[in-house]
């Protein structure tokens, strides 16, 4: 008697062979895309903190898709929608990356940084306060100038002060800090006081831009001339002539000349 064989047809031999080889590469393929998301990640910042926000964005968009629930892939592309000036999509990042982890004090810093772009000063606050809240925050005088600065805002200028001199008192070199607190002075008419703060600033940080500018402001109120027209021009020599800064510098410059 012949015995018949039974074949497993074709199809159907080739198809459960995918099917074990698709489930046996997962493990893998999960491996893979980690290790290339975390490479572009690296290169993202690399980038970013280098002030390349087109290749910075190139990269960690990259990451993002291969790490889309990595807190810190999400809050690093996050600041590059920050620095590019899209706060809108920056806020939905930061919120992102909070939401993976619910810790992350840069997130929440940040988060606060792109509410005051968008003139959200109680958000701005609330965000920040929880960046404090953050047990190991490295950078607590950073959330503390954004807060002093919203105060300010809000025509609180005893809480500004108070906030802005306790992000001098953990980093008395802070730039940031120092040119927002002189600016308060000025608003109130210390003019002594903010001079004092910016002529070192501009001493240490010849550069800076703001710092400048608002030293400008000062001599121009102190009637200082001669050396307001210097601040001024130098603010014209160190930025782009159609930024803010530039078009306030010009401005001050024609009411002198």
């Amino acid at each position: 008697m012949i015995q018949k064989r039974c074949y497993l047809p074709a199809v159907l031999i080739i198809t459960t062979l995918m099917i074990f080889s698709s489930c046996a590469s997962k493990p893998e393929q999960k491996a893979k895309d980690s290790r290339e998301g975390d490479l572009h990640y690296q290169m993202g910042v690399t980038y970013l903190n280098k002030g390349n926000l087109e290749m910075a964005f190139f990269e960690l968009n990259k990451a993002v898709r291969l790490k889309p629930r990595d807190a810190d892939v999400r809050f690093a592309i996050g600041t590059v929608y920050l620095f590019k000036g899209e706060p809108e999509r920056a806020i939905g990042e930061f919120k992102e990356a909070i939401r993976l982890n619910p810790t992350h004090a840069d997130a929440y810093n940040n988060l606060g940084a792109a509410y005051v772009r968008i003139e959200k000063w109680d958000l701005a606050i609330e965000a920040c306060q929880k960046a404090l809240d953050q047990i190991g925050y490295q950078t607590p005088e950073k959330a503390l100038t954004i807060i002093g600065w919203s105060y300010y805002k809000k025509n609180d200028p005893v809480n500004s002060i108070d906030y802005l001199k306790r992000a001098l008192e953990i980093k008395p070199d802070s730039p940031d800090a120092a040119n927002k607190i002189s600016e308060v002075y000025i608003s109130e008419g210390r003019l002594e006081k903010a001079q004092a703060i910016l002529a070192d600033l501009v001493t240490r940080y010849p550069k800076y831009v703001g710092a400048r500018l608002n030293l400008g402001i000062t001599y121009y109120k102190m009637r200082d001339i001669v050396r307001a027209k210097k601040e001024f021009r130098a603010v014209l020599r160190l930025t782009d002539s159609k930024s803010d800064n530039a078009k306030l510098a010009r401005g001050y410059l024609d009411l002198i000349e």
